[in-house]
C-alpha cells in the first residue's frame, strides 16, 4: 500500500515493514539515527505501556484495541510526515524541465531512437528538450536554472506568437507524460516533431525591438 493515503487497519507485520523500508532510506537519518526512527520507538514504548496497563486491564478484548489503536498512530505519523517529505522531494525533481546538458542534436538523436524502438515517452520528452535547446542554441529564448516545460513554452510563444498555442499543448504534453496524467503515444511525439519543425523555418519577433 502506497504510503501517499492513510492505511485504515494495517497488521503489526505491514506497520513494522513499512517502518523498516521507510527507515532504511538514507534521507531519514542523520547522525546515525534519524528522527523518525526515534518517534517509531517512542510510539513502540507507548504501545508497550498500552497493552500491558489500560489492555490488561481491560482484559484480551482492550488489548487487542489497544494495539489497534498504537498501530494507527504509527501508521498516522508515517503518512502525515513521511508522505509530503516524499512528495516534496518528488516535485523538487519533476519540475525542472532539463535532466542533463545534452545539447538539441543529442537529445533529437535519443528521441528518434527510443521512437525507432517504440518508446513513445523518451521520444516525445526529449523531443521537447530537443525543441527548447534548439530555440535556446538559435538565441531565440533564454535558458535559466529550475527552467519549467511551460516556462519554456511561454517564453518561446512570445518569441514566435503564430506557435504559441502549438508549443503550450506540446508543454502539456510533456507535463502530462512525466508526470503520468498522459499516455504517451506516437501522436504525441509527431505533434512535438511537427513544432519543432515550424519552429525551425519561422522567424522569431523581435521583442526586445518592439517595446516602447
Amino acid at each position: 500500500m502506497s504510503l501517499d493515503a492513510p492505511p485504515l487497519t494495517p497488521d503489526a507485520d505491514t506497520a513494522r515493514r513499512w517502518a523498516v523500508e521507510e527507515l532504511a532510506k538514507d534521507e531519514y537519518r542523520e547522525g546515525g539515527t534519524s528522527w523518525l526512527e526515534r518517534i517509531l520507538r517512542w510510539f513502540s514504548d507507548l504501545l508497550e505501556g498500552i497493552g500491558d496497563g489500560v489492555g490488561g486491564a481491560a482484559g484480551p478484548t482492550g488489548t487487542i484495541i489497544a494495539v489497534l489503536v498504537g498501530l494507527a498512530l504509527v501508521a498516522l505519523v508515517l503518512w502525515l510526515v513521511v508522505g509530503p517529505l516524499r512528495r516534496s522531494r518528488r516535485a523538487a525533481a519533476e519540475e525542472t524541465l532539463f535532466d542533463d546538458e545534452r545539447g538539441a542534436a543529442a537529445l533529437s538523436e535519443s528521441a528518434r531512437a527510443a521512437a525507432s524502438s517504440g518508446d513513445w515517452t523518451t521520444a516525445t520528452l526529449d523531443l521537447y528538450r530537443a525543441l527548447v535547446r534548439r530555440l535556446a542554441e538559435r538565441d531565440v529564448i533564454t535558458l535559466g536554472p529550475g527552467l519549467t516545460a511551460a516556462e519554456a513554452a511561454a517564453r518561446a510563444g512570445a518569441a514566435l506568437p503564430a506557435l504559441a498555442s502549438r508549443l503550450h499543448a506540446d508543454a502539456d504534453a510533456f507535463d502530462g507524460i512525466r508526470y503520468g496524467h498522459v499516455p504517451a503515444t506516437e501522436a504525441t511525439y509527431a505533434h512535438v516533431l511537427e513544432t519543432m519543425r515550424a519552429c525551425e523555418s519561422a522567424r522569431p519577433r523581435l521583442i526586445a525591438a518592439e517595446a516602447p
